[in-house]
Parts: C-alpha cells; sequence; structure tokens
C-alpha cells in the first residue's frame, strides 16, 4: 500500500497518491465487504481451504520480499529507531498489525513534518 500511494504521490502530489490507493486497494475491500457472508461458507470447503492452506504462506513470502526490496528506503537513523519499535510491538508485544501500522505512521508524518530528515 505504501508503494502504491508513494508512487501516486510522485507523479501527482497528495490528490495523486491518495487516488492510487483507493484505485489499487478499493476491489479487494469492496470483495471482502460485499462477499464477507459468503466466506465463512469457505471455512467448511475442503478445496477452498486447501488453497487458502498453500496462499497464506505464498501470500507472507511476497511481503516478505517485498519488505527487504523497500528497506533500501530505510536510510535515517529515527526510520530505523521506528521500524526497530513497530517491529517489537508487533513480534514481542503483540501489538495488533492495524495499530502498529498506523501508530508508525502517524509518527513518521509527525517526524517528517517536524523537519526530520527523510532519504
Amino acid at each position: 500500500m505504501q508503494t502504491v500511494g508513494a508512487v501516486g504521490y510522485a507523479a501527482a502530489g497528495l490528490g495523486g497518491g491518495l487516488l492510487a490507493a483507493a484505485v489499487a486497494f478499493a476491489p479487494s475491500f469492496l470483495a471482502v465487504l460485499l462477499g464477507g457472508r459468503r466466506f465463512e461458507a469457505l471455512r467448511s470447503n475442503a478445496a477452498a481451504r486447501a488453497f487458502l492452506d498453500g496462499a497464506g504462506p505464498a501470500a507472507v513470502g511476497a511481503i516478505l520480499g517485498a519488505s527487504i526490496l523497500l528497506l533500501d528506503g530505510v536510510q535515517e537513523p529515527w526510520q530505523i529507531a521506528l521500524l526497530a519499535v513497530a517491529a517489537l510491538a508487533l513480534f514481542v508485544v503483540r501489538a495488533g498489525v492495524v495499530v502498529v501500522l498506523l501508530s508508525a505512521a502517524l509518527v513518521g508524518v509527525l517526524l517528517g513534518v517536524a523537519g526530520a530528515p527523510l532519504p
């Protein structure tokens, strides 16, 4: 999501970033929102479970691979510290992913607006 927003921002500013994120994630959001009641039936379907059991680790691997490439953009000491705090919150404290993502994003925006160096 961050990459899509960053590319949109680079192309057309804040509006471009918001539009790119909305266009990229609206279809999956709508699929979950509109088809949510049907997802419960998939839990008892053996073929669907087999697919989801294989797709889960594949998705985690894809996200991990993308995050390794994105680490190249983490160059400033405050970014490294924020990443470390977020990792501790996720893996040690077991905080929720959404809470950690939104909190780290808020801290990053506040530090950027306050004049912290950016790569």
